[in-house]
């Protein structure tokens, strides 16, 4: 069982996947190349602790890791999701 859009897929539905996509995405590409760009050492271009499982701890800008320790952007943007299919669950239908 699925469910889908009884009309087009509306547009509001389209830009918050495709934000929760594109956020998970870059959260991960982040994540996962930190060595690559963070710093080993605090500096005054990059004052922001990110320390990880293994203990290791890299430095990085205030913005990036404002963002990197933002979980709930994903998980806002998913319950915001789960309300509006809620709020327009007439417009959906099962498939088969």
């Amino acid at each position: 069982m699925s469910l889908r859009f009884k009309e087009k897929t509306p547009l509001w539905f389209a830009l918050i996947a495709g934000l929760l996509v594109a956020d998970t995405a870059v959260h991960i590409g982040l994540l996962s190349t930190v060595s690559w760009w963070a710093s080993p050492v605090r500096d005054a271009a990059q004052p922001r602790l990110l320390p990880f499982r293994d203990g290791v701890i890299y430095f990085v800008a205030p913005g990036v890791g404002w963002y990197v320790g933002a979980w709930w952007i994903a998980v806002g943007l998913f319950l915001l999701l789960a309300v509006l299919l809620a709020v327009y669950r007439d417009q959906l239908e099962r498939t088969p």
